[in-house]
């Protein structure tokens, strides 16, 4: 834990003062600081160059050293009348910033940042969330709190904090498109994974493999290398996931455990309360199985590798109201975003608007870059700024609670610019009208990446019901053959994690306990929502329970960092 402020201290402990504010290390951090720099995360040197240290890169770039690191770190380079502060390319690794005024307080922890001001709950905030599930733009549940964003440098100088960035994700849009082989792709992100092993216990490596391409590209680098990670999926056996992920285990002779979490309504509060606390606000509480998960794949490894943003970039946004939510894939050919439309996508979410600064939400919603330029720059913002940036982070952030070590190869930064100098990026596909078109590209590239890296997974069906192999004959007969296996397969395959009964029961008791709270009584409208809930005939799926655990949630965080 790290503080830096140039508020008056109220506490004794490892203080370093400087001329016109102070840092706070715990123990931990204290033993990390070396040269005037506090580096946390992982921090890989980029390209071809010879291996420097972070401070041999300062010494030959000074502040450019930041365009020849990758990886998911904050730096933070402290001077006598200032500091400077990095995140990196998709600020994954988070941390926050309490600002009033010229008054401000920035740590990682946020419940340390309580003990020093007061933390009020917004009402706008909360309701921006109910709308994007995401706390979006560096919002947070409070008034004055922001987080880091993409790509960010705050730099302190002159008694002010200063906000400029190195780099924005909307710079790979911008790349020449050329002839990139498939192999010189597979390449790059099997560089991308040996920054990861280089200092790490290969036999004790984890993988999450599913019945989709990104995991299984990753499965292939490891197999190239002749490293064998153990597998894991979660949820129940008989899903779709779980099945075509145990065929590739056994044809391969591959260990491979599956998790299937069995929930139920006082587990999971147990957990919610627990994310909350460990992702400091920012995470959803419905990625309680996937920790779970987790935890119990902690027995077999040290180290866990992601396969992250491995299909987005491929295929784009999916458009089904769980990541990417419908207030923004449904405004994509929209050039004016109006209050009344606001109004309804609050209302769909029982906020109250009368209790809300609509004008000022609406600017806010309006100036979020996937609602502005393009419709491919709205989508590439979508997957950067809500996707990478939020919704994969806050499962990065929370299995490093877990593991020792979580390493992301398809957010390397090289292997980034490399994927969106090729023609296999979805900005490409968006060029054909044709959305059945579109879709029946969308296996092309990475059956070729396995044919390029790994040939033996070929031969695998992917949860769509196609083998690679397939793929690579003819898109036009694989297409058929997965029709023909979807009708064949109708009902064959159970849920992997619906939300049954205990999320019932979860409801039930949690949110009644919302109306102790004035925040939450003047944003949201409980009174229908506890009618809707009572009518029952709920739906098993995440998208439709968030309206209620929406409120449940926010209770929680008020509770953990408002409450003394």
């Amino acid at each position: 834990m790290w503080i830096l402020s140039n508020l008056n201290k109220t506490q004794e402990g490892n203080y370093k003062n400087y001329d016109n504010y102070w840092l706070f290390t715990s123990n931990k951090e204290t033993d990390l600081l070396n040269n005037g720099k506090l580096i946390k995360g992982n921090v890989f040197q980029r390209g071809n160059q010879d291996s420097n240290s972070i401070d041999e890169l300062f010494e030959k770039y000074g502040d450019k050293f930041i365009h020849h690191i990758s990886g998911q770190f904050v730096i933070i380079k402290f001077e006598d009348t200032g500091f400077k502060i990095y995140s990196d390319h998709f600020a994954i690794k988070k941390f926050f910033i309490w600002q009033k005024g010229t008054d401000f307080i920035i740590s990682d922890d946020v419940k340390q940042i309580g003990k020093h001001v007061k933390l009020r709950p917004s009402k706008e905030a909360m309701a921006n969330y109910a709308i994007d599930y995401h706390f979006t733009a560096g919002t947070t549940a409070f008034e004055d709190l922001k987080h880091n964003e993409p790509g960010q440098i705050i730099e302190y100088k002159a008694d002010k904090l200063h906000y400029s960035t190195y780099w924005q994700p909307e710079e790979l849009l911008k790349l020449q498109k050329r002839d990139v082989p498939i192999a010189s792709i597979s390449k790059a992100l099997s560089k991308a994974v040996d920054y990861g092993l280089k200092n790490i216990d290969k036999s004790k490596i984890s993988l999450s493999l599913t019945g989709g391409a990104d995991t299984r590209n990753l499965l292939a680098v490891f197999l190239n290398k002749g490293i064998k990670p153990h597998l894991y999926t979660y949820g129940n056996p008989d899903s779709d996931d779980c099945v075509k992920a145990k065929a590739i285990a056994d044809g391969l002779g591959l260990n491979h455990s599956i998790h299937d979490i069995k929930m139920t309504a006082e587990l999971f509060e147990e957990y919610a309360k627990k994310i909350i606390k460990q992702s400091d606000g920012l995470a959803s509480i419905h990625r309680v199985h996937r920790v779970i998960a987790v935890e119990q794949e902690k027995q077999f490894a040290d180290s866990m590798f992601l396969g992250t943003l491995g299909g987005e970039f491929i295929k784009g946004v999916s458009e089904d109201d769980y990541i990417v939510p419908a207030v923004v894939y449904e405004n994509w050919h929209n050039q004016s975003f109006t209050k009344e439309q606001l109004l309804g996508y609050l209302q769909g979410r029982f906020i109250k608007p009368e209790n809300v600064d609509l004008d000022g939400l609406l600017f806010f919603v309006k100036s979020q870059p996937y609602l502005n330029g393009s419709v491919i720059s709205r989508k590439h913002c979508a997957l950067s700024y809500i996707t990478a940036h939020l919704h994969d982070a806050q499962d990065i952030n929370l299995y490093r609670s877990v593991m020792q070590n979580v390493f992301i190869p398809f957010l390397d930064i090289d292997y980034l610019e490399l994927i969106f100098s090729s023609r296999y990026t979805f900005d490409n596909k968006e060029k054909i009208e044709n959305k059945h078109l579109k879709r029946l590209n969308n296996p092309v590239y990475a059956s070729n990446f396995i044919k390029a890296t790994y040939p033996p997974l070929l031969k695998f069906l992917y949860s769509g019901d196609h083998k690679p192999s397939e793929v690579l004959f003819n898109k036009y007969y694989a297409a058929l053959l997965k029709l023909v296996r979807k009708r064949r397969n109708r009902g064959k395959y159970k849920p992997n994690f619906p939300l049954g009964r205990w999320m019932e029961e979860f409801v039930e008791k949690n949110l009644p306990l919302c109306y102790n709270h004035k925040e939450l009584k003047d944003t949201f409208d409980l009174d229908s929502l506890m009618v809707k809930f009572k009518k029952g005939n709920h739906k098993p799926k995440e998208a439709y329970w968030l309206k209620f655990t929406n409120p449940i949630m926010m209770r929680f965080i008020i509770e953990e960092f408002t409450l003394r």
